[in-house]
């Protein structure tokens, strides 16, 4: 038997290493959108994977930015596989208290120490932690529980477009794992976790009219306001194409054929949706999002069905013409909209375009294009799986009770490990706390306190959530 109490005191003693390696790890940049950095950070992440004795760890060429693959063998009777987003978001225009990439300790009331930086919780600071905390192992038993395939990928902030390049290549493999873990930082400012076992699909697209493909209004480029009187305009015809697609109010979408393929809520489902409404109060959400009613004022079971459970079609973004200080009067000669749909089991990525194109047709919109730029499918793990139960162990060890979710309303690409033909459970897991993700001022807790991990604990909890798994009977 493993000598947990050792490892843990290993991490103690090693503290203000393990900082230091985080603070490595962090200030390699890595932004994806502007290839600052990424090969950089792949290589450091590669050369993590070959320090802590895998002796397969290498770059994985795709046609975007490059992967990482790492197996190590324990000779375990049981194989994780381990997913790791190494890139992270642009810094251009925003006003940080520390500089994004020196990832510097500062005290942050309540919490004490906290690390400043871009991917300091989103995702680069709990990673390496959890790194830390199998190299612990590793320094005090000599080898891991389990076998860990580690899967690594920099193109997450862009909507993983290359990562299916990485799964496809090693998927024989991958599918003889069984479970996987993406681990995090799972605890908000007071001590609780939100635990998701998946994920809703997306799929993110541009529309696009313009007078060039429409053949009406300006071809080339935008012209005199006064010429309404006698031209068309392609930015009244997107808006009226997209005023098709929905009921007025934007909540109900009215394209054939959208809602055919949306399953209903499992009975497991359920009954975590109605552990869920003794746990949940709506008011925390309006508070944090600035929104002060629902949709049909919702709340309790009924919030909880229609945000987990329904599809839907969503705005992002609409420019064309002039929207600068002053005034500039134009017809535009091209409009564009960023539209992104959520998508519930069962449906598919790939029957959204073809549904929107033939909506635009049917309605006379055959101009306008449609160009998709990324996509997920959703995905499940059940409540029961032994990944999600060893997960759920510790932290009811840790005196944490989470509410379990039975997927999140974002998306991720998990569906590459939980459906066919990789088709194994994935769970989130794992202490500590940051925030601030995507925005300036991004931290990762070093210190905590009496309700939120810091390091040490965070480190901790990945050493037993190892444990815990590796120890848990297995199925038959």
């Amino acid at each position: 038997m493993a000598n947990v109490e050792a490892i843990h005191q290993f991490i103690e003693e090693h503290e203000a290493e393990h900082v230091a390696k985080v603070q490595e790890f962090l200030r390699q940049p890595s932004i994806s959108a502007e290839n600052l950095g990424v090969k950089e950070c792949a290589e450091l992440l590669r050369q993590y994977y070959a320090d802590l004795g895998c002796k397969e760890a290498e770059l994985i060429p795709t046609a975007g930015h490059p992967g990482v693959w790492a197996y190590y063998d324990a000779g375990a009777e049981k194989t994780i596989v381990s997913y790791c987003m190494y890139d992270v978001q642009p810094v251009v225009g925003e006003t940080w208290s520390s500089p994004p990439f020196e990832a510097n300790i500062v005290d942050m009331p309540p919490f004490g120490k906290v690390i400043i930086n871009r991917g300091a919780i989103n995702s680069k600071g709990p990673y390496r932690a959890w790194l830390n905390a199998l190299e612990s192992i590793v320094a005090v038993e000599g080898s891991l529980p389990v076998n860990i395939m580690f899967t690594a990928e920099g193109e997450e902030e862009l909507g993983s477009p290359h990562f299916p390049q990485i799964i496809e290549k090693y998927t024989d493999r991958l599918k003889t794992a069984d479970a996987g873990l993406m681990v995090g930082a799972g605890q908000d400012q007071q001590g609780k976790i939100r635990m998701s076992l998946g994920y809703k699909g997306i799929v993110y697209m541009e529309l696009e009219c313009s007078g060039k493909h429409w053949g009406r209004g300006p071809q080339e480029y935008d012209i005199h306001s006064s010429n309404k009187a006698v031209a068309d305009s392609p930015a009244w015809r997107l808006m009226q194409a997209l005023s098709t697609m929905t009921s007025p109010d934007g909540n109900t979408i009215l394209i054939d054929g959208y809602y055919n393929r949306v399953a209903p809520p499992s009975t497991d489902d359920l009954e975590l949706v109605d552990q869920l409404v003794e746990q949940f109060d709506d008011s925390v959400w309006k508070d944090m999002y600035k929104v002060k009613r629902w949709i049909n004022d919702e709340q309790g079971k009924d919030f909880l069905l229609r945000y987990l459970y329904s599809t839907t079609l969503n705005i992002d973004g609409i420019w064309g013409g002039y929207t600068g200080p002053g005034t500039k009067t134009v017809l535009p000669h091209r409009v564009t909209c960023k539209v992104d749909t959520r998508l519930v089991p069962d449906q598919e990525s790939k029957d959204i375009v073809p549904l929107i194109r033939a909506h635009l047709d049917k309605h006379g919109y055959n101009d306008i294009e449609v160009r998709q730029l990324a996509g997920y499918e959703w995905s499940k793990t059940s409540v029961k799986d032994p990944i999600v139960q060893a997960v759920l162990g510790v932290y009811q060890k840790y005196g944490i009770r989470p509410t379990v979710w039975p997927h999140m309303g974002g998306s991720a690409p998990m569906y590459l490990y939980t459906r066919p033909p990789v088709n194994i459970p994935i769970c989130s897991a794992g202490l500590g706390h940051g925030g601030r993700a995507h925005s300036p001022d991004e931290y990762y807790v070093i210190e905590g306190n009496d309700k939120v991990a810091g390091l040490v604990r965070a480190e901790k909890s990945f050493v037993d959530i190892l444990y815990a798994f590796a120890n848990w009977p297995k199925a038959h």
